[in-house]
């Protein structure tokens, strides 16, 4: 199968394009800017696009594809403004598809669990729960799978979306690299007293999941994908403890007081993901795709427990 990947040289898009590489699939790839050699597969043919939402012809970019993965995204509300979340998550999507539309069979879009809204009643979803995202990104990702929707609706172009939850792995930014970085120093950490349950997914569990998504007949609408286990906060951090080779220090503290000392430090967001729930209902996809992720948790914590060591210079270390 021949694929376009967007976002390929992204956090996900590195390893998918890698990962299509290895099945088969002849990959073309939009990047920023074209790598060095080795730095990719010698197989992978790099299209540098610095501005995926811009004006430009996108027939050539799309010129004897049979899929596209549509990974190029504003991944976080703090990079850019609400209009340059538009401009490039919606209008450069819509843009995209638009162009496929007519000849390109399938298109696979990375959307996210935000679309759902997050920590509101039970924090459990499935692809037919309501729809009710609560900020700019999640908004954005919804509004360019209404988009995509029509688009798909129209031309007969074979649409799926895919909603991940929150992603690690080596590389991983934001979020979760500040967990690995307050577990690694060893500082005590205010969790012990929160029962939540959220869901995550290994970056291999999610590349795996896009390329069945890319494969397989069946593959249509939306599919939530996760980890085959939930965990709670002080789990994790004990879990990540581990894969660190140090010491899980956790305090209890009243998750009220966390909210309102989140709250204080401007970290409320940070804060209601630690303690709050969200878990992800994966049945369809396996159902589906008879997808099974091919990763453990610990498994998907070790190897990004080594990429952090290394990338910080750590020497390995017992406990």
């Amino acid at each position: 199968m021949r694929i376009l990947v967007t976002g390929a040289s992204g956090f996900v898009g590195a390893v998918l394009c890698r990962e299509l590489v290895t099945r088969g699939h002849a990959v073309r790839a939009a990047v920023r800017r074209a790598g060095s050699p080795g730095a990719a597969p010698p197989e992978l043919q790099q299209v540098p696009i610095p501005d995926i939402a811009a004006e430009f012809d996108r027939r050539a970019l799309l010129d004897g594809v049979d899929a596209v993965v549509h990974l190029a995204a504003i991944a976080h509300r703090s990079v850019g403004s609400d209009a340059e979340l538009r401009r490039v998550n919606v209008d450069g999507t819509v843009r995209l598809a638009e162009a496929a539309a007519g000849f390109v069979r399938r298109f696979v879009f990375l959307s996210s669990v935000k679309v759902h809204g997050e920590d509101s009643g039970s924090g459990a979803y499935g692809e037919a729960d309501a729809l009710q995202p609560e900020d700019s990104y999640g908004r954005s990702k919804l509004e360019a799978e209404r988009a995509l929707t029509g688009i798909a609706a129209r031309s007969g172009m074979e649409l799926v979306l895919i909603r991940p939850p929150l992603v690690y792995g080596p590389g991983v930014r934001a979020n979760f690299l500040r967990l690995l970085g307050w577990v690694d120093s060893g500082l005590p950490l205010p969790f012990a007293s929160v029962h939540n349950r959220r869901s995550l997914i290994y970056l291999g569990n999610l590349v795996d999941a896009i390329a069945r998504c890319a494969e397989r007949p069946a593959a249509r609408g939306p599919f939530l994908v996760s980890d085959a286990e939930t965990v709670s906060t002080p789990d994790l951090v004990s879990r990540i403890a581990v894969a660190l080779g140090r010491p899980a220090r956790l305090l209890p503290a009243p998750p009220a007081l966390l909210r309102a000392a989140g709250t204080l430090a401007g970290r409320r967001d940070e804060i209601r993901r630690l303690i709050g729930n969200l878990v992800v209902d994966p049945s369809r996809a396996r159902r589906m795709l008879d997808w099974r992720p091919p990763c453990t948790l610990d498994e998907g914590l070790a190897e990004t427990a080594r990429w952090f060591k290394s990338a910080r210079g750590h020497p390995e270390r017992t406990r």
